[in-house]
């Protein structure tokens, strides 16, 4: 993995712990992937994917997101994100 796109943690041993039965409960190869595998499932709660460009789009309002990657506005209509441009 890149060095600019590591992070690294400090975690106590109850937090290891819980990483550990993460990992073998999922059957993940190491606890990089646990840690993987926890961001995007908070992302996922937090954003929605942006329909034109396939980048996340933050929320900016419970029905409207805005796209950093394409700029595109979306909206929540009738339980579909659309994008305007």
């Amino acid at each position: 993995m890149d060095a600019q796109n590591s992070v690294t943690i400090k975690l106590s041993d109850e937090e290891q712990e819980m990483v550990d039965l993460l990992q073998q409960d999922m059957g993940l190869d190491d606890r990089e992937a646990v840690m993987q595998l926890l961001v995007r499932q908070a992302v996922q709660r937090v954003a929605i994917t942006c329909p034109t460009c396939g980048h996340y789009a933050k929320l900016t309002e419970a029905d409207h997101a805005e796209c950093r990657s394409c700029l595109s506005v979306i909206t929540l209509t009738e339980g579909i994100w659309e994008a305007r441009g």
